[in-house]
């Protein structure tokens, strides 16, 4: 099973890492006084300016996915989500294999397949991502909605829009279950 970083664990590598900064660019005199202005501990933030590194730095070497393959798929979910497009787990899996496999030619190394809790190490390394149930649209509206109705809705769309002198900046259009609709206004 994955491993799960506590948001303690967060603010403090946050804050270590605000304290090494400050002391490289002179906001701190030294270990000693930034650690007693950002209460962390004097003694790693000497060892890391030794160049330790983080649990989280250390265990990044046991992922599957490099920090930045992580963050370009986090990136694409986060994306996919806000247009509307919620992405499965089981698509997400699939897309960080074929990420790993576009570096198989670059490497010699076995890529072993991702294990059965990859997904949730992935959501927990990474607390941006909500899981969310998506509810599917009835088959009967699917079904009643023909291809002459949605022309027919969106040319009176058109007409509203120039007989009452709408802005586009003005409209708002979702339906009732959050899903953005599409409609051509040109």
């Amino acid at each position: 099973m994955g491993h799960k970083r506590k948001p303690e664990t967060r603010a403090r590598d946050a804050l270590n890492a605000i304290a090494i900064e400050g002391i490289k660019n002179g906001t701190y005199t030294g270990p000693k006084h930034a650690a007693a202005e950002l209460g962390v501990s004097a003694s790693t933030l000497k060892k890391r300016l030794r160049g330790r590194k983080s649990r989280a730095e250390v265990r990044e070497a046991q992922q599957q996915l490099t920090h930045q393959e992580e963050k370009a798929l986090v990136d694409w979910i986060s994306q996919a989500t806000a247009t509307g497009n919620p992405v499965p787990h089981q698509y997400i899996k699939e897309m960080a294999e074929e990420i790993r496999k576009s570096r198989e030619g670059k490497t010699e190394e076995f890529l072993r397949p991702l294990g059965t809790s990859w997904m949730e190490a992935f959501l927990g390394r990474h607390s941006q991502l909500k899981t969310k149930l998506s509810k599917a649209i009835e088959v009967s509206r699917v079904r009643d909605v023909t291809q002459e109705q949605v022309h027919n809705f969106n040319k009176e769309f058109r007409w509203a829009i120039r007989e009452k002198n709408i802005k586009l900046e003005n409209i708002y259009n979702c339906d009732e279950t959050g899903t953005y609709l599409m409609c051509l206004l040109f």
